[in-house]
């Protein structure tokens, strides 16, 4: 077994403990942000760290109403300036919490007595003595150098955070079924079918929607570092706006499709690409699609479906990867610690 399938199978457990190592910070966080009656949030991040933050962006958009910003190191670590971020929270995610760039933009904040929450999973590192807070993942080293289980940790913390900042009863429900739930999609017998049919393929697009968009992104960069398929990644609605000019019937797809607010969309895109007799493999939770290229998961709600599609989607590239005589493991030219400025 490798260390990367090993680390998927843990996931379960891992979000367990995770949320309660950090279960009584969550609540001293939400009475700081009530207190300084923040108004915004910046998000510092890279690679899959970077990927939580845009399932943060919906979260915390939709539920709490609070604006979330990407920030960008450069404007610190190239150009020698800073932004003003009164009122803001600042979050910091970093596996390793090594990052230069992410821990530029922290301490940018310290400087300007910004609230700022960091989550890493090395408590002694620079980015997690950094922040006002620090929420550890408390997952256990993860050897392969493709993130799995820091990711799903990373995604599930931030989730938390938002069911704690909103109050939000029903996000809250949700979350605590995350582990049992994605225990059930690992077993999904289906998973190895599918990605037989992926073993040859050079290039491909993965669509998606909504919260699950940045699966979509998590998903093309775990086919990116583990399979070396060129894989791009697209919102829905962003591949109507110029990339639809690439499809054709050499092309390659995965839709991520689940019964929610995006379905709609999501079958109209699906429809598209079928009517140009491009490849594609559907995942979804719906039943309005025929079993042919489906790749059928367990219905849940949409604060579930990213983590059941993440899981789903981590096991898919495992398969190709595994498939096409690659170690995932040890991606070429890649390290498990990579630092920026």
């Amino acid at each position: 077994m490798t260390f990367m399938e090993k680390e998927i199978f843990e996931q379960p457990d891992r979000l367990v403990e995770s949320y309660l190592y950090n279960k009584e910070k969550f609540k001293v966080i939400r009475d700081e942000i009530k207190k300084r009656k923040i108004k915004s949030v910046i998000f510092t991040a890279r690679g899959s760290s970077d990927n939580s933050g845009i399932y943060f962006k919906y979260l915390c958009e939709v539920i709490c109403r609070i604006p979330v910003s990407f920030a960008a190191p450069s404007v610190i670590t190239l150009y020698d300036s800073e932004i003003d971020l009164l009122d803001s929270l600042v979050i910091g995610v970093s596996q390793s919490g090594q990052a230069e760039d992410v821990l530029s933009v922290i301490d940018s904040a310290n400087k300007q007595g910004v609230l700022t929450v960091t989550i890493t999973n090395y408590e002694d590192s620079p980015i997690a003595k950094a922040g006002n807070f620090h929420l550890h993942l408390h997952v256990g080293e993860e050897k392969s150098v493709a993130a799995t289980k820091t990711f799903m940790a990373q995604m599930y913390l931030l989730g938390m955070l938002v069911s704690y900042m909103s109050d939000d009863e029903q996000l809250y429900k949700d979350l605590i079924q995350v582990p049992n739930e994605i225990a059930k999609a690992a077993n999904n017998k289906h998973i190895e079918v599918m990605a037989k049919k992926f073993i040859n393929v050079k290039d491909c697009f993965i669509l998606a929607r909504g919260y699950n968009y940045a699966i979509a992104e998590e998903f093309a960069l775990k086919l990116q570092e583990t399979t070396y398929i060129k894989a791009l990644s697209y919102a829905i609605s962003d591949f109507y706006h110029g990339p639809l000019a690439l499809m054709d019937n050499t092309s390659n797809f995965i839709v991520l499709a689940p019964d929610d607010e995006t379905s709609d969309n999501s079958y109209d895109m699906i429809e598209a690409i079928k009517q140009r007799d491009s490849s594609i493999i559907i995942f979804t939770d719906s039943s309005k699609y025929s079993k042919e290229n489906t790749l059928s998961l367990q219905k849940n709600s949409r604060y579930i479906t990213p983590y059941t599609y993440i899981i789903t989607a981590q096991l898919f590239a495992l398969k190709v990867s595994l498939g096409k005589g690659i170690n995932p493991d040890v991606p070429r030219g890649l390290k498990k610690v990579t630092i920026t400025k």
